[in-house]
């Protein structure tokens, strides 16, 4: 087996760089690109700083719905369940963070508005520094984009403590059982758990787990264990040279059979020619960051 080298979103890397733990991206183009709607997600390795300098609209963190404008700054904690409405044409950046650096990020979710002319003038420059060093191909320019994300940490934390933080400072037990249930996901999704199982070990109901779920994500529990199952499944096949039967086994499920069921309905695409597609773009744009 071959032993890949993963980037921000944790694929194969085709062009031989190294590993890269930050990704820099103006809103607007990942807002066009899923017509200014980003639907409620949650992620497993990364945190993610936005700043929106122009425009505004909706954001459903953690459960809860907050409007929001021109100078606002978010931080999604990775496992935070968490969706954006951008009003077409909103300006702006975000940036992702692999979750295990050596940085200190804010100690929860956060979304700040910044009054000062100043403050904002100095956030922006955070970010256009971050991102002319991501486009450039500079030495050192790995160890430069650590020390800049650490930078933009640090404003975010100091932010937190004077600005202001919408319905965050009241937790829920509503929202505490949803984080629960995602961190306890991500260590069990590749066992034979069911959600009688999560619910059990949460000390709720598997009416209430479920209700919950549905209410934050739009999603029952049994689906989010399904999605996570399928998206472990799909970076096995796209990363590693490991047998489909080995990754079925890995995943908990009974049969190699069972698993390409599975996996076909989730995906339209057999483990087989997912793979196959999968290795195809690698090699035909090599050098294309391709999400997971």
């Amino acid at each position: 087996m071959n032993i890949p080298n993963y980037d921000l979103y944790r694929e194969r890397r085709s062009t031989g760089q190294p590993s890269e733990a930050v990704h820099c991206e103006s809103i607007s183009a990942r807002g066009m690109k899923h017509a200014w709607q980003l639907d409620a997600h949650r992620h497993y390795d990364l945190h993610q700083f936005f700043w929106v300098t122009r425009g505004g609209g909706r954001a459903k963190i953690d459960g809860v719905t907050h409007g929001f404008g021109s100078n606002t700054a978010f931080f999604i904690p990775n496992l935070i369940v968490h969706g954006f409405e951008f009003t077409p044409g909103t300006v702006g950046w975000v940036v992702s963070v692999v979750r295990d650096l050596p940085i200190a990020m804010p100690d929860g979710p956060m979304m700040s508005v910044l009054p000062s002319p100043r403050d904002q003038a100095y956030l922006t420059g955070d970010y256009n520094n971050l991102n002319a060093e991501y486009v450039g191909d500079t030495p050192d320019r790995q160890d430069a984009l650590l020390h800049h994300a650490g930078l933009l940490a640090i404003r975010y934390r100091r932010m937190k403590s004077g600005s202001l933080r919408k319905g965050f400072s009241k937790d829920s037990a509503r929202r505490r059982l949803m984080r629960k249930f995602i961190e306890r996901l991500e260590d069990r999704y590749g066992t034979p758990d069911t959600v009688k199982d999560y619910a059990g070990a949460l000390a709720v109901t598997t009416t209430h787990l479920t209700r919950v779920c549905r209410e934050t994500t739009g999603k029952p529990a049994t689906k989010l264990i399904q999605d996570r199952t399928m998206l472990e499944a799909r970076r096995s096949l796209a990363n590693t040279d490991l047998r489909v039967s080995k990754i079925a086994e890995d995943l908990g499920f009974q049969t190699p059979a069972y698993f390409t069921r599975v996996f076909t309905n989730n995906t339209g695409k057999s483990p087989r020619t997912f793979r196959q597609d999968a290795q195809s773009r690698a090699i035909s744009n090599p050098n294309t960051r391709q999400t997971i």
